[in-house]
């Protein structure tokens, strides 16, 4: 009769781990370092934060003055014509003059300058956790699409001692040609999982290479334990401002309050001061100049209210993307806690009671093989259900892991602490 190796059925669920590689293994925490530090995108954002923050100081001060050069009153007609000296009245006039904004403008400049500015390190946190939570579910989709290779790796091994068995003896007559075919069957069945497991692993390196290059060429490290969050799930709603998805709203806001309060501000007249030396001709005394200039906004109601109405408009279109995308905010959050707690019940139940319980059937199966009790088929239906048990075992986990990274990435790592 017939054996089967008892190989087979020995489960190792770390033989990922078996393959050698030159280089360390790489950790979630080395890959999020090093996708951080090589990003272009965070490193544009960044300077686009630092350009915004060093405009702060210089919004709140009054423009420059200019400086004025020119000639007044010079004669196109008469025995003067065109003569710089002649006339009393031509003057050679140098001078400065200075703008004066009103001091509230000042300020909601340099209010709307800052919050411009907050915004804009905000959207560079925002970016830093979409990257980290990306560089994750990356990282997590490398890990288990090679374990899942080395399981199927392992069990085509079997599959072709079996299949060397069966064939053996049907030359031997102790079996029937079924039997060889179908393990013959079973071992192609493994070939083509195989080729697609190989696709998604190759696939989960070349989106990794995107965040890290080379480095993602080497062997993921043991994960994480993703059955915990860095912060405790009941408190993650709180604190809801300092989320990176939603910390943008609050300077959005206040830029656009200031930009309603510089539109109220325009009401009121700005000024201007303005000095100047005329050098008139040789038989005349020169001259100095000073003249104060005001703004008249006396057309209000249709002029400054339009642009104060529109002002108001994008203060509540801000106020209502803001409620919003924290409404949007608090459902991904409620609904990735509901996919993590499933995703665990699941891998629980894998390893309780699904996986155990395909082995035994394999085990079962394969005894009764040995006593003449059942015939090939049976058991290589029972490999057939225990692969399938094991990789939904491992697609479960992966599952796991990705939820893990949507919620263990939704805020600054510092918030965490």
């Amino acid at each position: 009769m017939l054996r089967v190796s008892r190989s087979w059925f020995v489960w190792i669920p770390a033989c990922a781990g078996m393959t050698v590689f030159a280089a360390p293994p790489l950790t979630l925490d080395e890959a999020l370092r090093a996708a951080e530090s090589r990003s272009p995108q965070l490193a544009a954002q960044r300077a686009s934060a630092e350009s915004a923050a060093a405009l702060v100081p210089a919004a709140g001060e009054n423009p420059d003055p200019k400086l004025f050069v020119g000639i007044e009153n010079v004669p196109v007609e008469g025995a003067d014509k065109w003569s710089l000296n002649a006339d009393f009245m031509t003057m050679r006039r140098a001078g400065v003059s200075q703008d004066f904004v009103r001091g509230e403008k000042r300020e909601s400049r340099q209010a709307k300058a800052a919050a411009d500015a907050k915004r804009e390190a905000a959207v560079l946190e925002m970016q830093r956790a979409d990257l980290r939570r990306d560089v994750a579910t990356s990282w997590f989709d490398k890990l288990y699409a090679e374990r899942s290779l080395a399981l199927v790796r392992a069990l085509i091994d079997e599959a072709g001692l079996q299949e060397s068995t069966a064939t053996a003896g049907v030359a031997a007559g102790k079996a029937a040609a079924s039997e060889a075919v179908a393990a013959r069957a079973l071992r192609a069945t493994l070939a083509d999982r195989l080729a697609d497991t190989q696709r998604q692993a190759r696939r989960a390196a070349a989106m990794l290479t995107r965040w890290i290059g080379d480095d993602a060429d080497r062997a993921p490290a043991n994960p994480p334990d993703v059955l915990s969050l860095p912060h405790h799930a009941a408190a993650i709603e709180e604190n809801l401002e300092r989320h990176p998805h939603l910390a943008m709203y609050a300077p959005m806001e206040a830029a656009a309050a200031a930009d309603l309060k510089l539109a109220e501000a325009a009401k009121s007249p700005d000024w201007s001061a303005e000095v100047s030396y005329a050098q008139r001709g040789p038989a005349y005394t020169n001259m100095m100049s000073v003249m104060l200039r005001m703004d008249l906004p006396i057309f209000t109601s249709s002029r400054q209210q339009p642009v104060i109405a529109s002002k108001m408009a994008q203060l509540e279109q801000v106020r209502a993307q803001a409620d919003d995308a924290r409404r949007r905010h608090v459902a991904e959050i409620r609904a990735g806690l509901v996919d993590w707690e499933a995703a665990k019940v699941r891998v629980d139940r894998y390893d309780r009671e699904i996986v155990p319980l395909a082995q035994e059937r394999a085990r079962v199966a394969a005894a009764d093989y040995s006593g003449a009790r059942a015939d090939l088929g049976a058991v290589l239906e029972a490999r057939r259900s225990l692969l399938e048990a094991r990789l939904s075992a491992l697609q479960a986990q992966a599952e796991l892991a990705r939820a893990w990274a949507q919620l263990a990435y939704l805020v600054p790592p510092e918030v965490h602490r």
